[in-house]
């Protein structure tokens, strides 16, 4: 159990207490998109305490020592138990990461295979190659393939006729659902991308969310979908991913999106249902995109888009407008080289 003391006491991050009391035992490090009872969740600024939902029992909020006079009479801080504040919670996010990695991975084994320890659960019509490793605690389903040199790392999931081809590597807490088809040389649940830069340091923020894959999902080779920092990264029924994607830590893809090569998707993006991403486009971190909605190939997003939205170019705008700027920036040209010749 970690407590508050301790976080202040090793990291050296003071807090001073609002609301409720100082002597906690706290269950998890939370983000806010998956908030769970007696757990600790950071709040940076009013969008984030904007987004959240319902608040369970016993959670305990951390908040910025500089806004908050600005924040204290939101209402979703009322459902707190206990309210503290701090001079710098992203510093403290990294800090305090660490001790809920080391945490949550203490009853990882990874080193020693789960068939061999007894803790594997593998069904008997599964076909498993030689030289895959399976870490402890792993379930792996019915008529499910894996091929040689993949890795499932501890407590993960495997679902019903998955079939999962050479060198892939499956990062603890990831759960695939029935029917995916994991191509070679792809990562799932591996850290996302997050430091803090601190006194000429970049401190590293640990990631324990994991990944869930619903059923009917296809990853192609050598593709990426980063684990989430304290909650999963989800991918929806029946999405496709071509090859070399990567999906940033947190993000939320829907139901049927298309995600095309060399594309890249920022952490904490949602992508709505049957939305479709053409080769070579990508997202900043934490857009909204509705379901629906057509990037075209090469666009770069950098706001967020409602449902059946068709997008394109650089910031990425109404497909229509960009191609119009795009014919009007040729004819000026073609006018300006024909008064020089």
């Amino acid at each position: 159990m970690i407590t508050i003391q301790t976080l202040e006491e090793k990291f050296k991050t003071p807090l001073q207490l609002v609301k409720g009391k100082s002597d906690l035992a706290l269950q998890a490090l939370c983000s806010p998109q998956l908030l769970l009872a007696s757990g600790l969740v950071i709040i940076k600024d009013k969008k984030l305490i904007d987004s959240l939902n319902e608040v369970p029992e016993k959670m305990t909020v951390v908040l910025s020592s500089k806004h908050w006079e600005s924040l204290k009479d939101h209402p979703a801080l009322s459902k707190f138990q206990n309210i503290f504040t701090i001079d710098d919670p992203a510093v403290a996010l990294a800090k305090w990461s660490e001790e809920f990695f080391r945490a949550a991975r203490a009853d990882d084994n990874d080193f020693v295979d789960g068939r061999q320890m007894g803790t594997a659960k593998i069904h008997p019509t599964a076909l498993i190659a030689q030289n895959v490793f399976i870490g402890k605690n792993v379930v792996i389903g019915a008529n499910t393939k894996i091929a040689s040199g993949s890795v499932i790392y501890s407590h993960s999931v495997i679902g019903d006729n998955c079939e999962i081809y050479s060198n892939v590597t499956i990062y603890q807490n990831v759960h695939l659902g029935n029917h995916c088809r994991i191509h070679a040389g792809t990562v799932i649940g591996a850290d996302g991308f997050g430091y803090v830069f601190h006194q000429g340091s970049h401190l590293k923020i640990w990631h324990f969310g994991g990944a869930r894959l619903g059923n009917y999902v296809e990853i192609g080779a050598n593709s990426c979908v980063d684990g989430g920092t304290f909650s999963p990264t989800l991918i929806g029924n029946g999405t496709k991913l071509d090859n070399h994607v990567q999906i940033g830590h947190n993000c939320q893809l829907g139901t049927g999106v298309i995600i095309c090569g060399h594309v890249a998707i920022g952490g904490s993006t949602k992508i709505g249902d049957y939305t479709v991403f053409g080769g070579k486009s990508g997202s900043g971190d934490n857009y909204n995109i509705g379901a629906q909605c057509q990037i075209a190939g090469g666009a770069l997003v950098n706001c967020d888009w409602p449902d059946k939205s068709i997008v394109g170019g650089h910031p990425a705008r109404p497909l229509k407008e960009w191609m119009r700027g795009l014919a009007y920036l040729r004819k000026v040209s073609l006018r300006e080289s024909e008064k020089k010749q």
